[in-house]
């Protein structure tokens, strides 16, 4: 009867355990859980844009010039962006140069329950007409670590771009 008894106590530890691990689980899920949200106006010839610039950035709340580049994590930030509008063979000019698109950046961050949530919006703007093209707004639960956040930001910023130039 006593062999019963352990097997029993035994079998609802490990259930205790495996319920334990689990809610570990989602909790390491709900990091780095990415959510993009894409808008463009549908009147716009996307195929007659073939440069861009940056127009400036706005981190948390601070508008930061576009020339200033003393932030390593702006600048990366940057450079993921760049990343894919060179893919999408989009040329980056200075904004002396009078680009087609000016590309300005939002970034934040929130506390969000037990989380941290941070917020990227890239605006494209039509630099003739200074009108707002295209927005994607990526929303990601960050974690501890910095790289792993930037591959979420990478990941992010490629879904938000996949669709681009949007189809009419």
């Amino acid at each position: 009867m006593n062999i019963r008894l352990l097997i029993l106590w035994l079998a609802l530890g490990l259930l205790a355990a495996g319920g334990c691990s689990k809610v570990k689980a989602m909790y390491e899920d709900k990091r780095y859980e990415i959510k993009v949200r894409t808008n463009f106006d549908e009147s716009v010839d996307f195929s007659s844009f073939h440069t861009f610039a940056h127009s400036g950035m706005t981190d948390r709340g601070r508008k930061i010039a576009a020339t200033d580049n003393k932030s390593p994590l702006r600048m990366r930030i940057k450079e993921i962006v760049n990343k894919q509008l060179v893919a999408k063979e989009l040329r980056q000019v200075g904004l002396e140069d009078r680009p087609d698109l000016l590309v300005d950046l939002l970034f934040g961050m929130m506390d969000a329950d037990k989380y941290q949530e941070a917020t990227l919006v890239v605006n494209l703007a039509e630099s003739s007409k200074k009108k707002r093209v295209w927005q994607a707004v990526i929303t990601e639960t960050v974690g501890e670590s910095l790289e792993k956040n930037f591959e979420s930001v990478d990941k992010g910023v490629a879904k938000a771009f996949k669709d681009y130039p949007p189809a009419k």
